[in-house]
């Protein structure tokens, strides 16, 4: 069966695929429109440094696929916490037809949630009969601690601060946080 790697442009999808990766793998990225310039970055080092190629891939092939997203939406809600459907649109669905559009109607999944996210595991619900969820992090006990310490070893890194993430402003950081980050960062707004 086709193994799928779910990157994302952060450190601990990073980890995973170093540590997972076999050659049929297919190692993608689902570019929302709204990462941070450094996780662009950090991905280009990342191909560089490990000799493991990363699959780009965006909603509809937009420049701008949030921007295409809420235009396709219009007079409808934006996503919010209740109505998350950037993740579903922008990520898994945007992902899922691009397998179809190569052959691939049945794969391993595999999602970068580490042990002390128990809560995501726990949480995920898998819709589609022939994906198969593997979540290799959790399953193994890695945390947040040994991702990071691996990280700092290495001669490259995501250079951006953890509050920041790879989607800038996402509503799933809080208000808090999102205040904090504009205090810093009003240039994102």
């Amino acid at each position: 069966m086709q193994r799928i790697i779910n990157f994302s442009g952060g450190k601990t999808s990073a980890y995973m695929t170093i540590h997972m990766y076999k050659p049929d793998d297919l190692v993608i990225f689902t570019d929302t429109g709204r990462e941070h310039p450094k996780t662009y970055k950090f991905i280009n080092d990342f191909e560089a440094y490990e000799n493991i190629p990363v699959i780009r891939i965006k909603y509809y092939d937009s420049e701008k696929p949030f921007d295409l997203l809420l235009e396709k939406r219009k007079h409808k809600v934006i996503p919010n916490r209740v109505k998350r459907f950037c993740t579903s649109e922008l990520k898994i669905k945007t992902c899922k037809r691009y397998l179809r559009s190569i052959g691939i109607r049945k794969f391993e999944n595999y999602i970068g949630f580490r042990a002390d996210e128990k809560r995501r595991v726990l949480n995920r619900t898998t819709r589609y009969v022939n994906v198969h969820d593997k979540f290799p992090l959790y399953d193994q006990g890695i945390t947040k601690d040994i991702i990071n310490d691996y990280w700092s070893k290495k001669p490259y890194n995501l250079e951006i601060p953890p509050i920041l993430g790879n989607c800038t402003l996402c509503f799933m950081k809080g208000k808090n946080a999102i205040m904090a980050i504009l205090s810093v960062y009003p240039e994102l707004a």
